[in-house]
């Protein structure tokens, strides 16, 4: 992250990391959420209120969402990473479900199948990061005509004069918890152990969410470049196959 105090630098000066070439089995210890699509940005909070910024641009969004950030911070200074989504406010396709509880699996776990091209996570992770950028110029022209979108968090990268780049990303998900306060237009992406979590991994799959995000535990964030820590999937469906993460190291 950029050399500054002021988290609005940092902000600006933010590059997003990149699925790296693995898929979500090679993940060791990992940690899933559901892909919220969307816009990806980052978020400067603090003293000057609530700015988002994608690749150097300050971007216009509602003035609810400025003044809902705003309000759901609760620290000094933070840049954190989230989606600008009209999923969230879904009924069904796209909800916020909660995670189940750690009980005995439901679904076995063969071996993940890559059955064409377009399953392979490097070519899947490509292609989904292509859809991104393809849709981005629809959902800034909606944000500057107001259509109401919802920020989800998914990582913190900045805290108080400091970059947590090296911070591992469970840790920086704690922290998160931390310093921002849901609300109708500010959430925390929910997360879960894939082992321990098979139904609500294919619950988000018929919910609407057509990715998942495979993170490692320990994992750094790598601003700009691949992370070979994450992976970007297929939500199962029903009746198919999930893919086994590696356990953690002991």
């Amino acid at each position: 992250m950029a050399d500054s105090s002021d988290p609005r630098d940092v902000a600006a000066a933010w590059r997003p990391q990149f699925p790296g070439r693995v898929g979500p089995r090679d993940i060791r210890d990992a940690i899933v959420e559901p892909d919220w699509a969307g816009l990806r940005v980052v978020a400067a909070l603090g003293s000057h209120g609530a700015e988002v910024y994608r690749y150097g641009d300050r971007i216009d969004v509602p003035r609810e969402l400025e003044r809902a950030l705003a309000a759901a911070f609760d620290a000094v200074d933070a840049v954190i990473e989230g989606h600008l989504t009209t999923a969230a406010f879904e009924d069904g396709v796209g909800a916020y479900p909660a995670a189940e509880p750690v009980g005995r699996p439901i679904f076995s776990l063969p071996r993940f199948f890559r059955g064409s091209a377009k399953e392979d996570p490097y070519v899947f992770g490509r292609i989904h990061q292509a859809k991104s950028e393809s849709d981005a110029p629809g959902i800034l022209d909606a944000l500057a005509a107001g259509e109401r979108h919802a920020f989800v968090a998914v990582d913190l990268l900045w805290l108080d004069g400091q970059a947590l780049d090296d911070v591992p990303l469970l840790e920086r998900k704690r922290l998160l918890d931390t310093v921002l306060a849901p609300s109708l237009l500010v959430r925390v992406t929910p997360f879960v152990r894939p082992v321990s979590a098979q139904r609500t991994l294919i619950t988000w799959g018929t919910l609407g969410f057509g990715a998942l995000s495979w993170r490692a535990a320990n994992g750094r964030y790598l601003a700009g470049r691949e992370n070979p820590d994450w992976a970007i999937a297929p939500t199962p469906r029903t009746g198919t196959s999930l893919p086994k993460a590696t356990e953690p190291s002991r």
